[in-house]
């Protein structure tokens, strides 16, 4: 694969990550309108999947970087954040 090949197969799922990260934004903000609007702009559920793959691993590699923690630490902490959500709406 070429650069240019390779260029045009990474662009939709890097506009797709940028929409997700977008979603993200709006519903940090309380924006459920924008958040909805932005979800329905998908042309299907593999371009969302895709683009939030993508921002999963470079959030997860940003935090990473910062914590010097080894990726599988940053994942299991998440994984922890994540079922102690669970636990607190359940709760």
């Amino acid at each position: 694969m070429n650069e240019a090949e390779r260029r045009a197969a990474l662009e939709p799922v890097v506009v797709a990550a940028q929409k997700v990260a977008g979603i993200v934004a709006a519903r940090g903000r309380g924006d459920a309108d924008g958040a909805r609007r932005l979800m329905g702009s998908f042309d299907d559920e593999r371009d969302l999947a895709g683009g939030a793959l993508l921002v999963a691993e470079l959030s997860l590699a940003m935090l990473q970087r910062e914590t010097g923690e080894s990726l599988d630490d940053c994942v299991r902490d998440l994984c922890v954040q994540m079922e102690q959500a669970l636990v607190r709406r359940a709760g």
